[in-house]
């Protein structure tokens, strides 16, 4: 099928390419549930849309200079009641804030500049890939260039539990964005035929108030791993979304809930506290 911004986010699409955000999601190591993913890929289960995801759409339709257009069509934004009728939510007035913090940074606004919302196809690990990158300059002069990731995070130099590994990481290795940016690396450098990767950056904003931000970049070393982590599990990724076996099954995610049937009685000592 042939991409569009229409509906490169659908099970269609979804079912013939892999992207970074369905690898993750079948691995628990980045809160994924083979079982949960596997159900959304077949139409079988619809994740209900939660307000946090509506806030990093607001600040991406900026970059991208579709803002008045997203508001115009997204009236959950707005409250719908008392003396604030009609108003931006107070989540997304912090969205204006976190905005006005990205365009007052001169070096911000040149990471973001170029070309916007870019999408590109290609096959790695046997399969085909789609991505979609937010900012993109292929060619700044030297033979080089780069491409930027815009993301909101709640704050940058927390700290996130993983139970897998028992120990805290950083918000990067946590939801897996050193994959990412190693994945739209290479699919890049594949689809352009370049010799080497650009160097990808994510441009962090925060809903704090007032909000903090970053610029944060990774070396080949870094992409080189992130790409090590993809090939260890893309076979089990691929035989579990081909139906070649079945899913595991978390028990922790929404949709293990909701399907949930007790095979056996736990012992209280079986009860976690991380």
């Amino acid at each position: 099928m042939k991409l569009t911004k229409s509906n490169y986010y659908s099970n269609e699409a979804n079912r013939q390419y892999m992207s970074v955000s369905q690898f993750k999601s079948f691995l628990p190591a980045y809160g994924g549930c083979e079982a949960q993913a596997l159900a959304v890929l077949n139409g079988e289960f619809e994740s209900t849309p939660i307000e946090v995801f509506m806030e990093g759409h607001y600040v991406h339709a900026w970059n991208e200079g579709t803002l008045e257009e997203f508001k115009a069509n997204t009236p959950e934004i707005y409250s719908s009641r008392g003396g604030s009728k009609g108003q931006l939510k107070s989540n997304f007035k912090i969205c204006e804030k976190m905005i006005e913090v990205l365009e007052n940074d001169p070096l911000v606004m040149k990471a973001l500049a170029g070309q916007k919302e870019v999408m590109m196809t290609t096959e790695l690990f046997g399969i085909k890939w789609k991505v979609m990158l937010d900012s993109y300059q292929p060619n700044l002069g030297n033979n080089t260039g780069m491409f930027a990731d815009l993301k909101t995070m709640k704050e940058i130099d927390g700290k996130w539990w993983n139970k897998d590994i028992q120990a805290y990481e950083n918000f990067i290795d946590h939801y897996g964005y050193n994959v990412q940016m190693a994945i739209y690396a290479e699919v890049e450098k594949q689809v352009t035929g370049r010799e080497n990767w650009l160097l990808p950056h994510m441009v962090i904003v925060t809903k704090q108030d007032p909000p903090d931000h970053d610029i944060i970049y990774f070396d080949y070393d870094n992409i080189e791993a992130g790409l090590q982590i993809v090939a260890r599990n893309i076979e089990r990724v691929k035989a579990v979304k081909s139906g070649a076996v079945e899913p595991v099954r978390c028990e922790r995610c929404d949709y293990c809930r909701l399907t949930k049937k007790i095979q056996r009685i736990k012992h209280v000592s079986e009860l976690s506290l991380y």
